[in-house]
């Protein structure tokens, strides 16, 4: 693949006054050194566009709201399939390439590669992930007049009464009303009853998770699950909290919930309806493949310099843990035994990960690799901005400025991770393939933590040019937790494009 020439220029400083979206200062009243990065901040600058191209839609699920396919189920953590889209364009892609995603999630970028008719490889640990692949990546196959006479049964009928009780986690408990949970199993052991080809069976089983969220007392939220207060967990909370003297706790008001088959039967005419549409235009010939697992350890296996592009978002270093977030997603399909295990091959952007470096080591060394792993290795101890985040988040953890330690482990060893895959996508990338990599800025007890910028200071010791790092005009501020300790600082929201010379 040649150079493009929209990125013709990329060495070329552009003139747009990019001052605003410029930080002057990277630690609060200048408590810690932050040298390193207004280095980084003056050396990446001149790639710097701010652009209403990206909006925060875009790079979001929101845009995806409405869309045919991408609709089926909310992942609120992934991008939208117009700017997969508007970047493959930008890239030049066509049939015969291949985009890799290792971050895949929901599988945005695979789903519109099969659209265009361009191969795409993806790399996923979460099972609810696969399932949506399963279910979406087989919308021109489905047999039409089978999805409608389901649709007819959920119409008219009711499933009998199931058994089994629904597979709780222990952090999902009580997060259905009583007779909402019977209906759960009922539905779900009814497919099973049914004189019907896997396909539908498989789409059937997707169908009633993307509906879980939506019939039960939890809302997605960051960090975790809230929580309606008529659950029943928050309600024994609030009595022990009155038994002690204490305020209840008031959790969130959902209003009226869906019956289970009011929540199914419309999401499954939302999805008879696409794949009505869909068929109408066929995709054009192309090979997908979602593999199963952490990126640091599937990536160094893989065959090198096959992939024309990288598209993905990787997991953003704020805390968010996703066992927790799709909790009841992950228990509906039965990883119980498994949650702690997923937890720890994520990519470490939770105060709970434990360091990977030992079991990549050993890892590498396996594969007989050790050399590749020592090399990324002294490339990261040399990053004088990591170096430079580390030693601040010391220094306000002794002033007792953060309100849990282990954000200081996990943001060393985020960027520690992330310097091995950016490493490996070099390997996997043919020469002049572009990568793209959406993140957020994020800050810690006052200090601004670039992630753009110090992720793209680490492409670059590996090999990669940067292109292009455009930023969102809609930035968004820290926690509210920080604003009233630290002020309020603006943080960036960034696409990064680098290159392989």
């Amino acid at each position: 693949m040649g150079q493009l020439e929209l990125f013709a220029d990329y060495k070329i400083p552009t003139a747009t006054p990019l001052r605003a979206i410029q930080h002057d200062a990277f630690s609060h009243d200048n408590v810690c050194a932050q040298e390193a990065r207004l280095e980084l901040e003056a050396r990446y600058q001149p790639f710097m566009e701010e652009t209403t191209e990206f909006s925060r839609q875009l790079v979001s699920f929101q845009a995806n709201k409405t869309e045919t396919l991408h609709s089926w189920i909310k992942y609120r953590e992934g991008f939208s399939a117009t700017l997969v889209e508007l970047l493959l364009r930008k890239f030049g892609l066509g049939p015969g390439d291949a985009v890799l995603d290792p971050f895949a999630g929901s599988c945005t970028t695979m789903l519109v590669a099969q659209a265009l008719g361009i191969d795409a490889v993806g790399i996923e640990l979460l099972p609810n992930n696969h399932l949506a692949w399963e279910a979406k990546s087989r919308a021109q196959q489905y047999d039409l007049q089978e999805l409608e006479c389901i649709a007819r049964l959920l119409r008219d009928s009711a499933p009998p009464p199931a058994a089994q009780p629904f597979p709780h986690l222990t952090i999902t408990e009580s997060a259905f009303p009583e007779q909402t949970e019977s209906d759960l199993m009922a539905y779900s052991r009814w497919i099973d009853e049914l004189d019907v080809s896997e396909d539908t069976r498989l789409l059937y089983r997707f169908a009633l998770m993307s509906i879980l969220e939506e019939v039960s007392y939890t809302r997605k939220d960051g960090q975790y699950l809230r929580w309606d207060g008529r659950a029943a967990k928050i309600r024994a909370n609030n009595e022990r909290r009155r038994q002690k003297g204490l305020p209840a706790l008031r959790g969130i008001d959902k209003g009226e919930l869906p019956s289970v088959k009011a929540a199914l039967l419309r999401s499954w005419t939302k999805i008879c309806n696409d794949v009505a549409e869909l068929k109408k235009a066929p995709y054009a010939p192309g090979a997908q493949r979602l593999i199963q697992g952490s990126a640091l350890l599937t990536l160094p296996k893989m065959e090198g310099q096959q992939f024309a592009a990288v598209i993905t978002s990787p997991p953003y270093a704020n805390r968010y843990d996703y066992t927790r977030t799709y909790a009841l997603e992950l228990a509906y399909l039965g990883v119980a035994e498994d949650i702690f295990a997923l937890r720890q091959q994520l990519l470490s952007c939770t105060v709970e990960n434990r360091p990977k470096l030992a079991e990549l080591q050993e890892y590498y060394r396996s594969i007989g690799q050790h050399d590749r792993y020592a090399k990324v290795l002294a490339l990261v101890k040399a990053n004088r901005a990591l170096s430079e985040v580390n030693a601040a988040l010391t220094i306000r953890n002794q002033r007792k400025e953060i309100n849990n330690a282990g954000v200081l482990g996990m943001i060393d060893q985020y960027f520690t991770e992330l310097a091995f895959v950016y490493a490996e996508l070099f390997r996997l990338c043919r020469r002049g393939a572009h990568v793209a990599f959406v993140n957020d800025n994020v800050r810690y007890a006052g200090e601004v933590i670039p992630v753009d910028f110090m992720s793209t200071d680490l492409a670059e010791a590996v090999g990669f040019e940067p292109v292009r790092i455009y930023v969102l005009p809609q930035r968004k501020g820290n926690s509210s937790q920080q604003m009233g300790r630290f002020g309020r600082v603006e943080l960036r929201k960034s696409i990064t494009i680098w290159r392989k010379p």
